[in-house]
């Protein structure tokens, strides 16, 4: 099993002699403004859905999906999680080879590490903004059977405009390109955005129902693609993958669609402008350098003498768990991600990070 991700608040709490209750998880990207309203009350109003099988291929779940976001259902599937669709597509591909543009989501090439693929990692020359020179990635791309591309990306932020998806995808035509839009949502005017219902063959789209309205721990996630590669993974699917309550989270949203709209909207709204307020905090002061980007969790460069191992555990004992980003290929030891929530939380973990770049410039580094 893969460890080392964000959100283990056990192991956070024991480490730190706290309760899990009395720390704030600002390692795990979910939506900061909780989850959609309404949501949890109808589960807890539902649960004896789960004295019952759920629908073996969530059929009414992936209708459910389309109608919000303007799909043909006949281009969806539903699974627990986009984590199972990850694992499920380098077995497409026994025999190819995937390239991953980092540095972004360890799963990529742990999924491709489990069914034997040969990974190639692609990393941009200019880490000032982690931006790929697809110019120069369109060289190697070809040569591969399967991209897989998050965007926005975790843990830079950093958005491709469909544009630039679609030239990149035209220039490879065999190669199957992944995108993972688990974090649009959190966007404005995502709608305008997303590469789903794209007519091209070579692109398949990931997305995230719980990230954006808060709930990981139901597990429910969308793969959208055009037939040939809808039909190809879904020899994968597992029945009764989606969870009973999970099916109800989506429908309870679908149901009440305008609300949900209206939810990501204000969410998104919400992360931009204390994204912004958290750069502006924190930059140019003793050396931290925050990335720009659009997502709901901020990438920090520490300045030379500080570690991102220090950070954690300073902040972590004062109640606030971040994200050491050593284990993300790519970075190092000089790099965190803090996760949005309420504005308290995050001028709190801002002034934390100035305060212990302050500190270290003091003391001449470790």
């Amino acid at each position: 099993m893969i460890i080392g991700h964000g959100g283990n608040m056990a192991q956070a709490a024991a480490r730190a002699g706290l309760d899990a209750a009395d720390i704030t998880d600002m390692s795990s990207n979910t939506n900061p403004l909780g989850p959609m309203p309404g949501m949890l009350e109808h589960l807890k109003n539902s649960m004896d859905a789960v004295t019952n099988l759920p629908e073996a291929d969530s059929r009414a779940v992936v209708q459910a999906f389309a109608g919000m976001n303007g799909l043909d259902s006949a281009s969806i599937l539903a699974a627990g999680g986009t984590t199972q669709f990850i694992y499920s597509l380098p077995r497409l591909f026994p025999a190819g080879k995937a390239l991953i543009l980092g540095p972004t989501y360890s799963d990529y090439a742990d999924a491709c590490a489990m069914n034997r693929v040969p990974v190639t990692w692609a990393f941009p020359e200019d880490g000032r903004d982690f931006a790929h020179d697809f110019d120069m990635i369109v060289k190697i791309a070809g040569d591969h059977d399967f991209v897989f591309l998050c965007n926005p990306n975790n843990p830079t932020g950093n958005l491709y405009a469909p544009d630039t998806i679609q030239w990149f995808a035209k220039k490879c035509p065999n190669t199957v390109f992944v995108m993972d839009e688990s974090y649009l949502p959190f966007v404005a005017e995502s709608s305008a955005l997303t590469m789903a219902g794209t007519s091209l063959p070579n692109v398949l789209v990931l997305s995230s129902f719980s990230k954006i309205f808060k709930a990981p721990g139901l597990r429910i996630g969308f793969a959208i693609a055009p037939k040939g590669l809808k039909e190809k993974l879904e020899t994968f699917q597992l029945p009764w993958s989606v969870g009973s309550l999970a099916q109800e989270a989506v429908l309870f949203a679908a149901n009440n669609q305008d609300a949900a709209l209206a939810y990501i909207e204000k969410t998104a709204a919400f992360v931009a402008q204390e994204r912004k307020t958290m750069e502006d905090t924190v930059r140019g002061k003793t050396g931290i350098t925050p990335y720009p980007g659009v997502t709901p969790f901020v990438l920090f460069h520490l300045p030379p003498g500080l570690k991102s191992q220090t950070v954690w555990e300073a902040m972590l004992q004062q109640g606030i768990l971040v994200r050491d980003c050593a284990n993300f290929q790519g970075l190092g030891l000089q790099f965190v991600r803090v996760s949005l929530k309420n504005s308290q939380a995050n001028a709190r973990a801002a002034e934390m990070l100035v305060t212990l770049a302050t500190d270290a410039g003091m003391k001449g580094g470790d």
